[in-house]
Protein backbone atom coordinates (compact mmCIF):
# COMPACT_ATOMS: atom_id res chain seq x y z
CA UNK A 1 0.00 0.00 0.00
CA UNK A 2 1.17 3.41 -1.06
CA UNK A 3 -0.18 6.42 -0.01
CA UNK A 4 1.30 9.81 -0.30
CA UNK A 5 0.12 13.04 0.68
CA UNK A 6 1.84 16.41 0.93
CA UNK A 7 3.97 16.84 4.36
CA UNK A 8 2.81 18.33 6.87
CA UNK A 9 5.99 19.63 9.19
CA UNK A 10 3.59 20.71 12.48
CA UNK A 11 4.37 18.58 14.98
CA UNK A 12 4.03 19.67 18.77
CA UNK A 13 7.14 17.18 19.81
CA UNK A 14 9.50 18.83 16.76
CA UNK A 15 9.47 22.73 17.21
CA UNK A 16 9.76 24.15 13.64
CA UNK A 17 13.45 25.68 14.71
CA UNK A 18 14.32 22.37 15.53
CA UNK A 19 13.99 21.32 11.69
CA UNK A 20 16.02 24.09 10.64
CA UNK A 21 19.09 22.61 12.93
CA UNK A 22 21.34 19.99 11.54
CA UNK A 23 22.23 17.43 13.85
CA UNK A 24 23.59 13.72 13.55
CA UNK A 25 23.16 11.54 16.97
CA UNK A 26 25.80 10.66 18.61
CA UNK A 27 23.90 8.05 21.24
CA UNK A 28 24.15 4.57 21.98
CA UNK A 29 20.73 2.81 23.45
CA UNK A 30 21.40 -0.76 22.99
CA UNK A 31 22.79 -2.70 20.63
CA UNK A 32 22.84 1.01 18.12
CA UNK A 33 25.34 2.32 17.29
CA UNK A 34 24.49 6.10 16.19
CA UNK A 35 27.84 6.82 14.94
CA UNK A 36 27.78 4.61 12.25
CA UNK A 37 26.74 6.33 9.51
CA UNK A 38 24.21 4.54 6.28
CA UNK A 39 24.19 6.59 2.80
CA UNK A 40 22.59 5.26 -0.08
CA UNK A 41 22.22 7.30 -3.45
CA UNK A 42 18.88 8.29 -4.68
CA UNK A 43 17.62 9.46 -8.38
CA UNK A 44 18.74 13.26 -7.00
CA UNK A 45 20.16 12.84 -3.91
CA UNK A 46 21.70 11.22 -1.07
CA UNK A 47 20.50 10.67 2.32
CA UNK A 48 22.72 10.40 5.50
CA UNK A 49 21.07 8.31 7.62
CA UNK A 50 22.56 6.47 11.56
CA UNK A 51 21.64 2.72 12.19
CA UNK A 52 19.33 3.93 14.93
CA UNK A 53 17.54 6.43 12.42
CA UNK A 54 16.95 3.27 9.65
CA UNK A 55 15.37 1.54 12.44
CA UNK A 56 12.80 3.91 13.48
CA UNK A 57 12.23 4.51 9.63
CA UNK A 58 11.14 0.65 9.46
CA UNK A 59 9.59 0.55 12.66
CA UNK A 60 7.20 3.35 11.55
CA UNK A 61 7.22 1.95 8.06
CA UNK A 62 5.81 -1.51 8.84
CA UNK A 63 2.90 -0.01 11.05
CA UNK A 64 2.24 2.63 8.70
CA UNK A 65 0.70 4.87 11.08
CA UNK A 66 2.64 5.57 14.67
CA UNK A 67 1.03 8.02 18.01
CA UNK A 68 4.13 10.03 18.77
CA UNK A 69 3.50 9.56 22.50
CA UNK A 70 3.75 5.62 21.08
CA UNK A 71 7.07 6.36 19.35
CA UNK A 72 8.12 7.76 22.35
CA UNK A 73 7.22 5.35 24.55
CA UNK A 74 8.02 1.86 23.38
CA UNK A 75 10.89 3.19 20.01
CA UNK A 76 13.45 5.31 22.14
CA UNK A 77 12.07 4.30 25.63
CA UNK A 78 10.55 7.82 27.26
CA UNK A 79 14.30 9.41 25.65
CA UNK A 80 12.49 12.52 24.54
CA UNK A 81 15.74 14.39 23.58
CA UNK A 82 16.88 11.49 21.37
CA UNK A 83 13.47 11.03 19.43
CA UNK A 84 13.49 14.41 18.89
CA UNK A 85 17.03 14.63 17.21
CA UNK A 86 16.75 11.79 15.28
CA UNK A 87 13.49 12.41 14.19
CA UNK A 88 14.22 15.91 13.17
CA UNK A 89 17.20 14.51 10.98
CA UNK A 90 14.54 12.11 9.18
CA UNK A 91 11.39 15.07 8.75
CA UNK A 92 14.79 17.50 7.29
CA UNK A 93 15.31 14.72 4.69
CA UNK A 94 11.34 14.41 3.60
CA UNK A 95 11.44 11.26 4.72
CA UNK A 96 8.89 10.68 7.50
CA UNK A 97 5.85 13.56 7.86
CA UNK A 98 3.44 14.27 10.56
CA UNK A 99 -0.16 15.22 11.23
CA UNK A 100 -2.54 16.08 13.99
CA UNK A 101 -6.36 15.26 14.33
CA UNK A 102 -8.47 16.45 17.14
CA UNK A 103 -11.13 13.52 18.46
CA UNK A 104 -13.53 12.88 20.78
CA UNK A 105 -15.80 15.28 22.83
CA UNK A 106 -12.68 16.72 24.19
CA UNK A 107 -11.06 17.35 21.10
CA UNK A 108 -8.16 15.55 22.21
CA UNK A 109 -5.22 16.13 20.14
CA UNK A 110 -3.54 12.63 18.43
CA UNK A 111 0.03 13.76 16.59
CA UNK A 112 0.59 11.08 14.47
CA UNK A 113 3.80 10.17 12.06
CA UNK A 114 4.23 8.18 8.62
CA UNK A 115 6.68 7.54 5.93
CA UNK A 116 6.74 9.55 2.63
CA UNK A 117 7.32 7.78 -0.44
CA UNK A 118 10.46 8.77 -0.34
CA UNK A 119 11.11 7.04 2.86
CA UNK A 120 9.29 3.85 1.47
CA UNK A 121 11.39 3.98 -1.14
CA UNK A 122 14.96 4.37 0.62
CA UNK A 123 13.91 1.81 2.85
CA UNK A 124 13.22 -1.14 0.03
CA UNK A 125 16.28 -0.10 -1.91
CA UNK A 126 18.56 -0.40 0.94
CA UNK A 127 16.84 -4.11 0.83
CA UNK A 128 14.97 -3.86 4.21
CA UNK A 129 13.21 -6.40 5.05
CA UNK A 130 9.06 -6.81 5.56
CA UNK A 131 6.52 -4.83 3.72
CA UNK A 132 6.70 -0.93 3.77
CA UNK A 133 3.41 1.72 3.48
CA UNK A 134 3.82 5.82 3.22
CA UNK A 135 1.19 7.87 3.64
CA UNK A 136 -1.69 8.87 5.47
CA UNK A 137 -5.03 7.05 5.66
CA UNK A 138 -8.39 8.59 5.90
CA UNK A 139 -8.83 10.66 9.13
CA UNK A 140 -11.47 8.56 10.49
CA UNK A 141 -9.00 5.52 10.58
CA UNK A 142 -5.93 7.26 11.63
CA UNK A 143 -6.68 6.85 15.79
CA UNK A 144 -7.25 3.45 15.02
CA UNK A 145 -4.21 2.52 12.84
CA UNK A 146 -2.25 4.30 15.00
CA UNK A 147 -3.62 1.90 18.23
CA UNK A 148 -2.40 -1.24 16.18
CA UNK A 149 1.47 -0.39 17.34
CA UNK A 150 0.01 0.11 20.98
CA UNK A 151 -1.64 -3.16 20.12
CA UNK A 152 1.64 -5.14 18.82
CA UNK A 153 3.42 -3.91 21.91
CA UNK A 154 1.14 -5.10 23.97
CA UNK A 155 0.96 -8.49 22.87
CA UNK A 156 4.54 -8.67 21.62
CA UNK A 157 5.47 -8.61 25.22
CA UNK A 158 3.21 -11.35 26.43
CA UNK A 159 5.05 -13.50 23.58
CA UNK A 160 8.25 -12.86 24.89
CA UNK A 161 7.50 -12.83 28.73
CA UNK A 162 6.87 -16.67 27.38
CA UNK A 163 10.03 -17.41 25.95
CA UNK A 164 8.72 -16.48 22.38
CA UNK A 165 10.52 -14.82 19.76
CA UNK A 166 8.91 -12.39 16.89
CA UNK A 167 9.81 -13.80 13.58
CA UNK A 168 7.07 -11.44 11.34
CA UNK A 169 4.51 -9.36 11.61
CA UNK A 170 1.25 -8.71 8.87
CA UNK A 171 -1.06 -5.83 8.42
CA UNK A 172 -4.91 -6.77 7.13
CA UNK A 173 -3.68 -4.91 3.98
CA UNK A 174 -1.01 -7.00 3.41
CA UNK A 175 -3.11 -10.22 3.92
CA UNK A 176 -5.90 -9.26 2.38
CA UNK A 177 -3.83 -8.60 -0.80
CA UNK A 178 -2.48 -12.40 -0.12
CA UNK A 179 -6.14 -13.45 -0.36
CA UNK A 180 -7.85 -11.77 -2.57
CA UNK A 181 -5.71 -11.83 -5.67
CA UNK A 182 -6.09 -15.85 -6.39
CA UNK A 183 -9.66 -15.04 -6.10
CA UNK A 184 -10.20 -12.38 -8.32
CA UNK A 185 -10.53 -14.67 -11.47
CA UNK A 186 -13.76 -16.48 -9.72
CA UNK A 187 -17.21 -15.91 -10.58
CA UNK A 188 -18.24 -14.76 -6.42
CA UNK A 189 -20.85 -17.08 -5.01
CA UNK A 190 -20.38 -19.54 -7.27
CA UNK A 191 -19.24 -23.17 -6.33
CA UNK A 192 -15.71 -22.65 -7.50
CA UNK A 193 -15.27 -19.59 -5.87
CA UNK A 194 -16.11 -21.13 -2.49
CA UNK A 195 -14.04 -23.82 -3.42
CA UNK A 196 -11.14 -21.51 -3.97
CA UNK A 197 -11.98 -19.71 -0.75
CA UNK A 198 -11.94 -22.69 1.32
CA UNK A 199 -8.22 -23.37 0.05
CA UNK A 200 -6.86 -19.77 0.22
CA UNK A 201 -8.11 -19.48 3.99
CA UNK A 202 -6.47 -22.75 4.70
CA UNK A 203 -3.17 -21.58 3.14
CA UNK A 204 -3.13 -18.38 5.15
CA UNK A 205 -4.51 -20.49 8.45
CA UNK A 206 -7.28 -17.90 8.27
CA UNK A 207 -11.15 -19.16 8.53
CA UNK A 208 -14.44 -18.50 6.16
CA UNK A 209 -17.38 -17.39 8.52
CA UNK A 210 -20.58 -16.58 6.78
CA UNK A 211 -19.07 -16.81 2.94
CA UNK A 212 -15.71 -14.25 4.13
CA UNK A 213 -12.97 -14.67 4.94
CA UNK A 214 -12.10 -13.22 8.43
CA UNK A 215 -8.81 -10.71 8.44
CA UNK A 216 -7.38 -9.72 11.28
CA UNK A 217 -5.83 -6.03 12.27
CA UNK A 218 -2.23 -7.48 12.71
CA UNK A 219 -0.84 -10.93 12.43
CA UNK A 220 1.89 -11.77 14.56
CA UNK A 221 4.50 -14.62 13.95
CA UNK A 222 6.50 -16.03 15.88
CA UNK A 223 8.62 -18.95 17.49
CA UNK A 224 7.77 -20.93 20.67
CA UNK A 225 10.83 -21.94 23.49
CA UNK A 226 10.10 -25.55 22.09
CA UNK A 227 11.27 -23.64 18.26
CA UNK A 228 7.79 -24.10 16.85
CA UNK A 229 5.90 -21.65 14.54
CA UNK A 230 2.75 -20.04 16.48
CA UNK A 231 0.86 -17.19 15.41
CA UNK A 232 -1.37 -14.44 16.98
CA UNK A 233 -4.02 -12.95 14.78
CA UNK A 234 -5.11 -9.51 16.79
CA UNK A 235 -8.50 -7.38 16.49
CA UNK A 236 -8.58 -4.20 17.52
CA UNK A 237 -11.86 -3.56 18.62
CA UNK A 238 -14.04 -0.32 18.57
CA UNK A 239 -17.65 1.33 19.69
CA UNK A 240 -18.13 1.09 16.26
CA UNK A 241 -17.89 -2.58 15.91
CA UNK A 242 -21.63 -4.21 15.22
CA UNK A 243 -22.19 -7.61 16.92
CA UNK A 244 -22.27 -9.52 13.97
CA UNK A 245 -18.77 -8.68 13.32
CA UNK A 246 -17.54 -9.34 16.64
CA UNK A 247 -19.13 -12.58 16.86
CA UNK A 248 -17.10 -13.20 13.35
CA UNK A 249 -14.01 -12.43 14.22
CA UNK A 250 -14.19 -14.24 17.68
CA UNK A 251 -15.15 -17.30 15.47
CA UNK A 252 -11.91 -16.80 13.71
CA UNK A 253 -10.25 -17.01 16.50
CA UNK A 254 -8.86 -13.77 16.79
CA UNK A 255 -7.56 -11.94 20.08
CA UNK A 256 -9.16 -9.09 21.06
CA UNK A 257 -8.04 -5.81 22.19
CA UNK A 258 -9.88 -2.15 23.18
CA UNK A 259 -9.16 0.80 25.07
CA UNK A 260 -10.17 1.15 28.48
CA UNK A 261 -13.34 3.22 27.72
CA UNK A 262 -14.29 0.64 24.36
CA UNK A 263 -13.53 -2.37 26.30
CA UNK A 264 -16.46 -1.40 28.81
CA UNK A 265 -18.63 -0.20 26.00
CA UNK A 266 -18.06 -4.10 23.96
CA UNK A 267 -18.37 -5.95 27.09
CA UNK A 268 -22.37 -5.71 26.62
CA UNK A 269 -22.23 -6.32 23.11
CA UNK A 270 -20.37 -9.47 23.74
CA UNK A 271 -23.04 -10.48 26.26
CA UNK A 272 -25.70 -9.64 23.96
CA UNK A 273 -24.15 -11.96 21.34
CA UNK A 274 -23.00 -14.84 24.13
CA UNK A 275 -19.30 -14.08 22.86
CA UNK A 276 -17.04 -15.56 25.57
CA UNK A 277 -13.81 -14.50 24.31
CA UNK A 278 -12.16 -12.15 26.80
CA UNK A 279 -11.03 -8.21 25.64
CA UNK A 280 -7.90 -7.55 26.51
CA UNK A 281 -6.91 -3.86 27.64
CA UNK A 282 -4.30 -1.63 25.61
Amino acid sequence: MDRDIPSDATNPEIHPQDLREESHSRHEHGRERSEDMWRRPDDRREYSLSESQLQTLSEIGRFRTIANNDLERYRYHNDTARMRQECRALLNQHLIQTRSLWRGRDKERLTVVTLTRQGKRLLERAGARGTFYAGFVKPAEMAHDAAIYRMYQAEAARIMKEGGQIRRISLDYELKRKVYSPLAKERPRSEEYKKRQAEVAAQYGLKVVRGHIQLPDLRIEYETPDGETARSDLELATHHYRGGQLASKAEAGFRFYASAEDRSRLRAVFDDHHITTEILSL
